[in-house]
Protein backbone atom coordinates (compact mmCIF):
# COMPACT_ATOMS: atom_id res chain seq x y z
CA UNK A 1 0.00 0.00 0.00
CA UNK A 2 0.74 3.30 -0.51
CA UNK A 3 -0.15 6.56 0.88
CA UNK A 4 0.36 10.40 -0.14
CA UNK A 5 0.56 12.82 2.68
CA UNK A 6 0.98 16.48 1.36
CA UNK A 7 1.49 18.90 4.59
CA UNK A 8 2.85 22.53 4.85
CA UNK A 9 5.27 21.73 7.21
CA UNK A 10 7.36 18.38 8.28
CA UNK A 11 10.29 17.12 10.54
CA UNK A 12 12.50 18.58 11.30
CA UNK A 13 10.20 21.68 11.59
CA UNK A 14 9.04 21.92 14.49
CA UNK A 15 6.38 24.85 14.01
CA UNK A 16 3.18 22.68 14.43
CA UNK A 17 2.37 19.64 16.25
CA UNK A 18 1.24 17.38 13.02
CA UNK A 19 5.71 18.31 12.42
CA UNK A 20 6.21 15.13 14.74
CA UNK A 21 3.28 13.59 14.85
CA UNK A 22 3.13 12.84 11.02
CA UNK A 23 6.50 11.68 10.76
CA UNK A 24 6.41 8.90 13.60
CA UNK A 25 3.38 8.44 12.04
CA UNK A 26 4.60 7.62 8.86
CA UNK A 27 7.75 6.16 10.61
CA UNK A 28 6.23 3.52 12.16
CA UNK A 29 3.94 3.07 8.60
CA UNK A 30 7.59 1.92 7.28
CA UNK A 31 8.40 -0.98 9.98
CA UNK A 32 4.88 -2.38 8.66
CA UNK A 33 6.00 -2.18 5.09
CA UNK A 34 3.04 0.56 3.91
CA UNK A 35 5.09 3.22 2.11
CA UNK A 36 4.81 6.61 2.74
CA UNK A 37 5.59 9.85 0.22
CA UNK A 38 5.55 12.98 1.88
CA UNK A 39 5.54 16.35 -0.49
CA UNK A 40 5.95 19.13 2.51
CA UNK A 41 7.74 22.54 2.33
CA UNK A 42 11.19 24.17 4.45
CA UNK A 43 8.96 26.35 6.52
CA UNK A 44 9.99 26.43 10.32
CA UNK A 45 13.39 24.35 9.11
CA UNK A 46 16.82 26.00 9.68
CA UNK A 47 19.21 26.45 6.71
CA UNK A 48 21.33 23.65 6.30
CA UNK A 49 19.15 21.02 7.99
CA UNK A 50 17.87 19.67 4.54
CA UNK A 51 18.18 20.73 0.74
CA UNK A 52 15.55 22.12 -0.96
CA UNK A 53 13.57 21.28 -4.10
CA UNK A 54 15.08 17.66 -3.18
CA UNK A 55 13.37 14.38 -2.48
CA UNK A 56 14.90 12.08 0.25
CA UNK A 57 14.82 8.83 1.25
CA UNK A 58 14.40 8.62 4.98
CA UNK A 59 13.49 5.83 7.47
CA UNK A 60 9.83 7.32 7.38
CA UNK A 61 9.73 7.37 3.79
CA UNK A 62 10.03 9.55 0.61
CA UNK A 63 10.11 13.15 1.60
CA UNK A 64 10.50 16.15 -0.92
CA UNK A 65 11.22 19.61 0.84
CA UNK A 66 9.90 21.99 -1.38
CA UNK A 67 11.91 25.62 -0.94
CA UNK A 68 9.92 28.20 0.75
CA UNK A 69 5.73 28.17 1.05
CA UNK A 70 3.25 26.01 0.07
CA UNK A 71 3.23 28.74 -3.14
CA UNK A 72 6.30 27.12 -4.78
CA UNK A 73 5.17 26.24 -8.19
CA UNK A 74 7.74 23.46 -7.76
CA UNK A 75 6.19 22.30 -4.67
CA UNK A 76 2.74 22.10 -6.01
CA UNK A 77 3.80 19.99 -9.40
CA UNK A 78 5.67 17.50 -6.72
CA UNK A 79 2.19 16.91 -5.16
CA UNK A 80 0.33 16.80 -8.43
CA UNK A 81 2.16 14.28 -9.62
CA UNK A 82 1.72 12.15 -6.20
CA UNK A 83 -1.52 11.82 -6.58
CA UNK A 84 -1.57 8.97 -9.12
CA UNK A 85 1.11 7.20 -7.68
CA UNK A 86 -0.41 6.30 -4.52
CA UNK A 87 -3.39 4.13 -3.40
CA UNK A 88 -4.91 6.58 -0.85
CA UNK A 89 -4.00 10.45 0.09
CA UNK A 90 -4.04 11.55 3.78
CA UNK A 91 -4.59 15.28 4.05
CA UNK A 92 -3.54 17.11 7.31
CA UNK A 93 -5.21 20.47 6.78
CA UNK A 94 -8.80 22.42 5.57
CA UNK A 95 -7.19 25.52 5.00
CA UNK A 96 -3.31 24.91 3.90
CA UNK A 97 -2.53 25.67 0.39
CA UNK A 98 -1.38 22.62 -1.01
CA UNK A 99 -4.06 20.73 1.03
CA UNK A 100 -6.52 22.72 -1.00
CA UNK A 101 -4.67 22.26 -4.35
CA UNK A 102 -4.19 18.28 -3.97
CA UNK A 103 -8.21 18.01 -2.85
CA UNK A 104 -9.47 19.97 -5.97
CA UNK A 105 -6.89 18.69 -8.14
CA UNK A 106 -7.75 14.70 -6.98
CA UNK A 107 -11.30 15.74 -7.23
CA UNK A 108 -11.27 16.89 -10.44
CA UNK A 109 -9.03 14.26 -12.43
CA UNK A 110 -8.82 11.28 -9.96
CA UNK A 111 -11.98 11.58 -8.24
CA UNK A 112 -12.73 7.93 -7.31
CA UNK A 113 -9.10 8.14 -5.22
CA UNK A 114 -9.75 7.70 -1.54
CA UNK A 115 -8.95 11.00 0.58
CA UNK A 116 -8.51 10.53 4.71
CA UNK A 117 -8.47 14.21 5.68
CA UNK A 118 -7.67 14.73 9.34
CA UNK A 119 -9.03 18.21 11.08
CA UNK A 120 -6.56 19.62 13.11
CA UNK A 121 -9.08 21.30 15.39
CA UNK A 122 -9.94 23.85 12.40
CA UNK A 123 -13.76 23.25 12.04
CA UNK A 124 -14.20 23.92 15.84
CA UNK A 125 -16.55 27.68 15.89
CA UNK A 126 -13.45 29.01 17.86
CA UNK A 127 -11.02 28.14 15.26
CA UNK A 128 -13.46 29.26 12.25
CA UNK A 129 -13.76 32.91 13.22
CA UNK A 130 -10.03 33.99 12.04
CA UNK A 131 -9.91 34.29 8.02
CA UNK A 132 -13.47 33.75 8.05
CA UNK A 133 -14.48 34.95 4.52
CA UNK A 134 -12.03 32.55 2.85
CA UNK A 135 -12.55 29.54 5.42
CA UNK A 136 -16.56 30.16 4.17
CA UNK A 137 -15.99 29.61 0.29
CA UNK A 138 -13.96 26.94 0.64
CA UNK A 139 -16.46 25.24 2.72
CA UNK A 140 -18.90 26.17 0.37
CA UNK A 141 -17.45 24.00 -2.12
CA UNK A 142 -15.62 21.31 -0.30
CA UNK A 143 -19.54 20.29 0.96
CA UNK A 144 -20.34 19.56 -2.68
CA UNK A 145 -16.87 17.84 -3.41
CA UNK A 146 -16.58 15.41 -0.42
CA UNK A 147 -17.55 11.94 -2.34
CA UNK A 148 -14.84 9.48 -0.83
CA UNK A 149 -13.58 11.65 1.93
CA UNK A 150 -13.26 10.48 5.63
CA UNK A 151 -12.48 12.83 8.19
CA UNK A 152 -9.75 12.00 11.15
CA UNK A 153 -10.92 13.81 14.13
CA UNK A 154 -8.59 13.51 17.45
CA UNK A 155 -11.68 13.31 20.03
CA UNK A 156 -15.22 13.35 20.60
CA UNK A 157 -15.59 17.11 20.20
CA UNK A 158 -13.64 17.00 17.13
CA UNK A 159 -16.35 14.81 15.78
CA UNK A 160 -18.90 16.10 16.93
CA UNK A 161 -17.77 20.23 14.80
CA UNK A 162 -16.95 18.11 12.11
CA UNK A 163 -20.37 16.76 11.93
CA UNK A 164 -21.77 20.55 12.23
CA UNK A 165 -20.29 21.06 9.18
CA UNK A 166 -20.37 17.99 7.46
CA UNK A 167 -23.68 16.24 8.00
CA UNK A 168 -23.11 12.88 6.39
CA UNK A 169 -19.38 12.25 7.32
CA UNK A 170 -17.41 9.65 7.28
CA UNK A 171 -15.36 9.87 10.63
CA UNK A 172 -12.25 7.65 11.76
CA UNK A 173 -11.72 8.77 15.53
CA UNK A 174 -8.21 8.28 16.63
CA UNK A 175 -5.76 10.13 18.88
CA UNK A 176 -2.92 11.82 18.17
CA UNK A 177 -0.21 8.82 18.50
CA UNK A 178 3.04 9.42 19.82
CA UNK A 179 7.11 7.84 19.35
CA UNK A 180 7.44 8.49 23.59
CA UNK A 181 10.61 11.16 23.69
CA UNK A 182 13.51 10.33 26.33
CA UNK A 183 12.07 10.94 29.88
CA UNK A 184 14.47 12.92 32.23
CA UNK A 185 14.69 11.96 35.83
CA UNK A 186 14.88 16.12 36.71
CA UNK A 187 14.71 17.23 39.72
CA UNK A 188 10.74 18.72 40.57
CA UNK A 189 10.46 22.42 41.15
CA UNK A 190 7.73 21.82 43.47
CA UNK A 191 6.44 25.60 42.63
CA UNK A 192 7.15 25.65 38.74
CA UNK A 193 3.53 25.79 36.77
CA UNK A 194 4.25 25.14 32.93
CA UNK A 195 2.50 26.59 29.79
CA UNK A 196 3.58 25.17 26.59
CA UNK A 197 2.45 26.28 23.11
CA UNK A 198 1.61 29.56 20.71
CA UNK A 199 0.57 32.75 22.60
CA UNK A 200 -2.38 33.06 21.06
CA UNK A 201 -5.91 34.49 22.42
CA UNK A 202 -7.62 30.93 21.68
CA UNK A 203 -4.98 29.90 24.43
CA UNK A 204 -6.77 31.88 27.32
CA UNK A 205 -3.65 32.68 28.88
CA UNK A 206 -4.84 35.92 30.34
CA UNK A 207 -7.10 33.89 32.28
CA UNK A 208 -4.60 31.38 33.73
CA UNK A 209 -2.92 34.91 34.98
CA UNK A 210 -6.31 35.94 36.52
CA UNK A 211 -6.48 32.87 38.31
CA UNK A 212 -2.90 32.61 40.12
CA UNK A 213 -3.56 36.53 41.14
CA UNK A 214 -6.64 34.80 42.58
CA UNK A 215 -4.62 31.98 44.47
CA UNK A 216 -3.42 32.98 47.94
CA UNK A 217 -0.99 30.26 47.93
CA UNK A 218 0.47 30.85 44.53
CA UNK A 219 0.74 34.34 45.60
CA UNK A 220 2.49 34.01 48.87
CA UNK A 221 4.84 31.11 48.04
CA UNK A 222 8.05 30.81 45.87
CA UNK A 223 5.46 29.67 43.22
CA UNK A 224 6.23 30.88 40.14
CA UNK A 225 4.19 30.03 36.19
CA UNK A 226 6.84 29.66 33.22
CA UNK A 227 5.70 30.46 29.50
CA UNK A 228 7.18 28.55 26.49
CA UNK A 229 6.26 29.69 23.56
CA UNK A 230 5.95 32.39 20.93
CA UNK A 231 3.66 35.08 19.29
CA UNK A 232 3.02 35.59 15.43
CA UNK A 233 3.34 39.43 14.56
CA UNK A 234 -0.78 39.70 14.31
CA UNK A 235 -0.82 38.44 17.76
CA UNK A 236 1.62 40.89 19.05
CA UNK A 237 -0.68 43.04 20.81
CA UNK A 238 -1.83 40.21 22.82
CA UNK A 239 1.23 39.05 23.86
CA UNK A 240 1.87 43.57 25.24
CA UNK A 241 -1.65 42.83 27.25
CA UNK A 242 -0.19 39.74 28.64
CA UNK A 243 2.70 41.89 29.93
CA UNK A 244 0.24 44.51 31.40
CA UNK A 245 -1.65 42.13 33.10
CA UNK A 246 1.18 40.48 34.76
CA UNK A 247 2.16 44.16 36.01
CA UNK A 248 -1.26 44.95 37.58
CA UNK A 249 -1.75 41.98 38.95
CA UNK A 250 1.55 42.78 40.76
CA UNK A 251 3.33 39.08 39.15
CA UNK A 252 6.26 40.40 37.82
CA UNK A 253 8.40 38.19 39.96
CA UNK A 254 6.49 35.36 39.38
CA UNK A 255 6.01 34.70 35.57
CA UNK A 256 8.57 34.56 33.40
CA UNK A 257 8.01 34.37 29.08
CA UNK A 258 10.74 31.97 28.59
CA UNK A 259 10.11 32.33 24.76
CA UNK A 260 10.67 28.99 22.05
CA UNK A 261 12.01 25.90 22.85
CA UNK A 262 12.73 22.28 21.05
CA UNK A 263 14.17 19.05 22.10
CA UNK A 264 15.85 18.25 24.81
CA UNK A 265 15.48 21.47 26.48
CA UNK A 266 12.18 21.64 26.09
CA UNK A 267 11.72 17.89 27.04
CA UNK A 268 13.54 19.26 30.67
CA UNK A 269 11.57 21.46 31.36
CA UNK A 270 8.61 19.70 31.49
CA UNK A 271 10.08 16.92 33.30
CA UNK A 272 11.20 19.33 36.04
CA UNK A 273 7.73 21.25 36.35
CA UNK A 274 5.07 20.62 39.05
CA UNK A 275 2.26 20.73 36.66
CA UNK A 276 1.16 21.59 33.12
CA UNK A 277 -1.79 24.09 31.80
CA UNK A 278 -3.57 25.05 29.12
CA UNK A 279 -6.56 26.46 29.79
CA UNK A 280 -7.55 26.81 25.85
CA UNK A 281 -11.24 28.41 24.79
CA UNK A 282 -11.00 25.26 23.02
CA UNK A 283 -8.39 22.38 21.26
CA UNK A 284 -8.98 19.75 18.79
CA UNK A 285 -6.47 17.51 21.30
CA UNK A 286 -3.05 19.25 22.57
CA UNK A 287 0.18 17.70 22.13
CA UNK A 288 1.78 19.86 25.15
CA UNK A 289 -0.63 17.31 27.32
CA UNK A 290 0.72 14.19 26.21
CA UNK A 291 4.23 15.76 25.90
CA UNK A 292 3.99 16.66 29.79
CA UNK A 293 2.26 13.72 30.61
CA UNK A 294 5.11 11.43 29.20
CA UNK A 295 7.90 13.54 31.32
CA UNK A 296 5.47 12.32 34.59
CA UNK A 297 4.62 15.62 35.18
CA UNK A 298 0.45 16.22 35.81
CA UNK A 299 -1.63 18.09 33.50
CA UNK A 300 -4.77 20.89 34.77
CA UNK A 301 -6.58 21.12 30.83
CA UNK A 302 -9.43 23.13 30.54
CA UNK A 303 -13.25 21.46 29.45
CA UNK A 304 -12.44 23.10 26.43
CA UNK A 305 -9.66 20.31 25.46
CA UNK A 306 -10.92 16.81 25.34
CA UNK A 307 -8.89 15.73 28.08
CA UNK A 308 -11.57 14.51 30.65
CA UNK A 309 -9.24 10.83 30.78
CA UNK A 310 -6.98 13.14 32.93
CA UNK A 311 -9.52 12.46 35.74
CA UNK A 312 -10.30 8.63 34.73
CA UNK A 313 -6.69 8.26 35.26
CA UNK A 314 -6.02 10.11 38.52
CA UNK A 315 -2.73 11.78 36.53
CA UNK A 316 -4.49 15.25 36.47
CA UNK A 317 -7.29 18.15 36.46
CA UNK A 318 -10.22 18.74 33.72
CA UNK A 319 -11.85 21.78 34.86
CA UNK A 320 -13.56 25.23 33.32
CA UNK A 321 -10.64 27.56 32.16
CA UNK A 322 -12.58 30.60 34.37
CA UNK A 323 -10.11 32.18 36.56
CA UNK A 324 -11.97 31.83 40.19
CA UNK A 325 -12.19 28.05 39.10
CA UNK A 326 -8.55 28.12 37.88
CA UNK A 327 -7.07 29.91 41.31
CA UNK A 328 -8.81 27.72 43.39
CA UNK A 329 -7.88 24.52 41.94
CA UNK A 330 -4.00 25.79 41.49
CA UNK A 331 -4.49 26.19 45.44
CA UNK A 332 -5.44 22.39 45.48
CA UNK A 333 -2.64 21.25 43.67
CA UNK A 334 -0.15 23.57 45.28
CA UNK A 335 -0.95 21.78 48.50
CA UNK A 336 -1.11 18.28 47.35
CA UNK A 337 0.92 15.85 49.78
CA UNK A 338 4.34 14.22 48.10
CA UNK A 339 2.06 10.88 48.00
CA UNK A 340 -0.23 11.90 46.01
CA UNK A 341 1.89 13.89 44.09
CA UNK A 342 3.93 10.54 43.62
CA UNK A 343 1.05 8.52 42.45
CA UNK A 344 -0.17 11.78 39.69
CA UNK A 345 3.52 11.08 38.23
CA UNK A 346 3.25 7.59 37.85
CA UNK A 347 -0.36 7.59 36.41
CA UNK A 348 0.60 10.15 34.14
CA UNK A 349 3.36 7.51 32.41
CA UNK A 350 0.41 4.92 32.61
CA UNK A 351 -1.82 6.73 30.78
CA UNK A 352 0.65 7.37 27.42
CA UNK A 353 2.00 4.04 27.76
CA UNK A 354 -1.73 2.71 27.46
CA UNK A 355 -3.27 4.96 24.98
CA UNK A 356 -0.82 7.25 23.11
CA UNK A 357 1.98 5.73 22.28
CA UNK A 358 2.34 4.92 18.49
CA UNK A 359 4.56 1.91 18.91
CA UNK A 360 1.11 -0.31 20.09
CA UNK A 361 -1.72 1.45 18.87
CA UNK A 362 -0.20 2.34 14.90
CA UNK A 363 -2.65 -0.97 13.91
CA UNK A 364 -5.85 1.32 14.40
CA UNK A 365 -4.88 3.56 11.70
CA UNK A 366 -3.34 0.36 9.43
CA UNK A 367 -6.75 -0.73 9.81
CA UNK A 368 -8.43 1.97 8.45
CA UNK A 369 -5.91 2.37 5.69
CA UNK A 370 -6.92 -1.11 4.45
CA UNK A 371 -10.39 -0.69 4.65
CA UNK A 372 -10.40 2.53 2.52
CA UNK A 373 -7.58 1.75 -0.04
CA UNK A 374 -9.51 -1.56 -0.87
CA UNK A 375 -12.63 0.06 -1.29
CA UNK A 376 -14.23 -0.78 -4.82
CA UNK A 377 -13.92 2.23 -7.25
Amino acid sequence: MKIFFPIGAFYPSQIGGPCNTVYWHTCELAKQDIAAQVVTTTIGIKEGQVKSDTAYSEKCGTVYYGKGGSGNPRTIMEALKSVKKNDLIHLNSLFNLLSIIVFFYTRTFDRKKQIIWSVRGELNQGALIYSRRKKKLLLFFYKRMCKNVVFHCTSEQEAIDTKAVFQNAQIIQIPNLIKPSERFSEVVNEKQLLYVGRIHPIKALHKIIEGLALSPTFVTTNAKLVIVGKYEERHKSYYESLLKLVQEKKLEDKVEFKGHLVGKEKERIYAKSYFTLLMSETENFGNVVVESLNQGTPVMASLGTPWGILENYKCGYHIANDPEVIGQHIDRLLQLDSETYAELRKNAVKLIENEFDIKTQIHRWINEYKKYANVKK
